[in-house]
């Protein structure tokens, strides 16, 4: 018969073994998870200047590239008058329809911004 000492250290032996195969099974499994990126960071304090700045100048960079992508006023009126000009008939009531023969014609004319 085993003293209680000795079933103390059984009981962690396998205790140690059973979690490191369940840890070490963790990550031989799916390890997907490892790989996804964070996606919150937390507001730079008041006395963090220095990442308040780099904040902001992100901000200010992600606007601009969006504020690019987005049609000015002659290129917004150029869409308006291919769509305009491809309609097709008949029209409904005021509708004015174009079918997908005519969107992929004037999508071809309009240019790559306008995709």
């Amino acid at each position: 018969k085993k003293s209680e000492q000795e079933l103390k250290d059984e009981e962690m032996e396998l205790f140690t073994k059973y979690y490191m195969e369940w840890k070490g099974g963790r990550k031989s499994g799916n390890t997907s998870y490892m790989n996804i990126p964070r996606f919150y960071y937390r507001l730079p304090a008041e006395d963090e200047v220095l990442l308040q700045k780099l904040r902001e100048e992100s901000r200010a960079v992600f606007l601009q590239r969006k504020s690019r992508e987005l049609l000015d006023n002659e290129e917004l009126q150029n869409l308006w008058f291919l769509l305009d000009k491809h309609q097709t008939s008949p029209m409904i009531g005021e509708e004015a329809m174009i079918n997908y023969e005519n969107f992929l014609k004037v999508g071809e004319k309009a240019g790559p911004k306008c995709k």
